[in-house]
């Protein structure tokens, strides 16, 4: 299948084109990074660090008290927990044990709480004090046999556990790693069979859906992003430790390639851990490369900014809706941003306007795009982080190593690649490809083509095999028989020097099939009215793109990840349809 290639000079060249990926366990990853980094800080919580050491030594636990409880391999841990340390513990402990991850939201309504339990076969869940509530509601209507609990006073030591009379018939979480051993043990993994998570989709048509993710997937995808933002390999040592090791051994030369060199990454981002996000970039990924992890217990913009200055943060992720926030910031100005040296951004488009705003806030930063999906584990493609590549705005860069992308006809009547510069529907392969849907092979047959992913996301591949993201397939609306893409009505909107953010979503209309009707948020003090905006926009698209209904709010409607939520948008204008 002739699928493009990027130019190889865009790629570290003194990195092997396909990376020779280990055939282990995630949990090697965490026994490497101890290894290399054992007392240096994992963490800072709430100004308390916490060493690698200190979290393998407390995942080792949870796995021998699991262990004990009778859960091992093809079994399902679900967490139920906001962010806090314990969670990593668990994480790590779950990985170790052979049974598989399953993260719930801790806020979610109890009747998606009850199918994810159902649906994951959920055997033991660990929750919070502060949410344990939801648990308690649902818990008799699912398969669940064991609920371990955590809280405010066990966040750094066992000896404390939280009270347990109010809860008959569940575990402490810090009793049960306090009797329990902290001996490795052989889970018996098979890191291509087996897997390490089950990560539920958004769930923005239909219900969420399980995404099987192997220890293969995962330890390829951390693999994958060592190598694209650190320029480094894999080592898999003899007692199965496995560490990340730069190419480049002179330091000077290492920092000026990647700016940040591996194991100095002070990294700060505001997703929750139970999202993806969350998961990989600040459980996995940063583990493996020797990074210290700020852990917020929310974003408050305020004090997502005094962490900035206060531990001389190297590297911020986040997505545009944390961004567009920061850059609107009143005082924001007043904050000294020298020691930022890498700004992420995905989970949705950046507008050209506000990537312009990032390089100026940051200026000694280098301001890149990614993207990826659950079901792709989480890393596809990102902007080139080697320096003397190229960066192109407006694209999210290149397919990481060992990644294939193509764009295919949107009526699905065609697995053939499309011309270069052509939209269609973008596909994925890879090592980090899910195994599937958990309990759903015709959804999952539907999705995964000959080990193509097909992502639902709409883009264009350029001459130089780089990726833009056009939008969300599901979110292209048609009107009058013309697609409609919002997100390129939106940086129309946005670049309107009054506009503070915009969506754009499709409305029902009889006889038209669905006009593009716009949600703007505008910048403090503007007089601009819903005319103006229309006019200015209208005259910047094409015809049948043209925006025929406006409306002000103060804010977007999010959701717990951090992102804006079109679909409760959606349901409000189907409502008044």
């Amino acid at each position: 299948m002739n699928v493009q290639l990027p130019k190889k000079d865009n790629y570290d060249l003194d990195l092997p084109e396909i990376l020779d990926i280990p055939n282990v366990s995630a949990g090697a990853i965490l026994k490497g990074s101890v290894k290399q980094y054992g007392e240096k800080n994992a963490y800072i919580y709430r100004d308390t660090p916490i060493s690698y050491n200190a979290i393998y030594q407390e995942a080792k636990r949870f796995a021998n008290a699991l262990r004990t409880l009778g859960i091992g391999r093809g079994m399902v841990v679900s967490t139920h927990l906001p962010t806090c340390p314990q969670y990593v513990a668990a994480y790590y402990g779950i990985i170790l044990s052979g049974a598989a991850y399953s993260p719930l939201n801790p806020y979610l309504p109890t009747g998606d709480l009850t199918h994810q339990l159902n649906d994951s076969e959920t055997q033991v869940v660990v929750t919070h004090e502060s949410v344990a509530h939801s648990i308690r509601e649902v818990l008799t209507n699912t398969q669940v046999k064991h609920v371990i609990l955590t809280g405010e006073s066990e966040i750094y030591s066992n000896e404390t556990p939280v009270p347990m009379d109010d809860y008959d018939g569940c575990y402490s979480f810090a009793a049960l790693k306090a009797a329990a051993s902290e001996d490795d043990f052989d889970a018996g993994i098979v890191p291509e069979l087996d897997l390490a998570h089950i990560a539920y989709t958004g769930g923005t048509t239909g219900s969420p859906k399980g995404v099987m993710i192997t220890h293969a997937n995962l330890v390829s995808n951390i693999t994958q992003i060592a190598a694209w933002t650190a320029g480094a390999l894999p080592i898999l040592d003899s007692d199965g430790a496995l560490r990340f090791v730069a190419v480049e051994q002179d330091r000077e030369i290492y920092k000026k390639k990647y700016l940040i060199p591996l194991g100095e990454e002070v990294r700060l981002s505001p997703s929750p851990l139970f999202h993806i996000t969350g998961g990989i970039g600040m459980i996995v990924s940063p583990m493996a490369q020797g990074v210290t992890t700020l852990l917020p217990d929310r974003f408050v913009p305020t004090q997502f900014l005094d962490l900035i200055e206060k531990y001389s943060v190297s590297s911020i992720n986040g997505a545009p809706a944390m961004w567009n926030i920061l850059l609107n910031l009143p005082g924001v100005d007043s904050y000294d941003f020298s020691t930022i040296r890498n700004i992420s951004s995905g989970a949705a488009p950046l507008s050209q306007k506000e990537l312009g705003l990032l390089k100026e806030m940051f200026p000694n930063a280098r301001v890149g795009e990614g993207y990826g999906l659950t079901e792709a584990t989480a890393s596809v493609a990102g902007s080139v982080m080697v320096a003397g590549g190229v960066h192109k705005v407006g694209t999210v860069g290149l397919p990481t190593y060992n990644t294939k992308i193509k764009v295919v006809s949107l009526d699905g009547m065609s697995e053939d690649p499309l011309p270069t510069g052509q939209a269609g529907e973008i596909c994925i392969y890879g090592p980090q490809v899910m195994k599937g849907y958990f309990n759903k092979p015709e959804e999952t047959a539907a999705t995964l083509r000959s080990g193509w992913l097909h992502t639902g996301d709409i883009g264009i591949i350029d001459e130089d095999g780089y990726l833009a993201i056009v939008d969300r397939k599901k979110e292209m609306l048609i009107y009058n028989g013309y697609n409609v893409y919002p997100s390129r009505i939106e940086e129309v909107l946005v670049s309107h020097p009054d506009v503070q953010n915009a969506i754009v979503i499709g409305k029902p209309v009889e006889g038209i099939g669905e006009i593009p009707k716009a949600f703007v948020i505008l910048k403090p003090g503007s007089g601009l009215s819903e005319e103006e905006l229309m006019t200015y926009t209208n005259e910047r698209v094409v015809h049948y793109s043209k925006v025929r209904e406006l409306e002000f709010l103060e804010q977007f409607p999010m959701t717990a990840a951090g992102k804006i939520s079109k679909i409760h948008l959606k349901k409000q204008e189907l409502e008044k349809h």
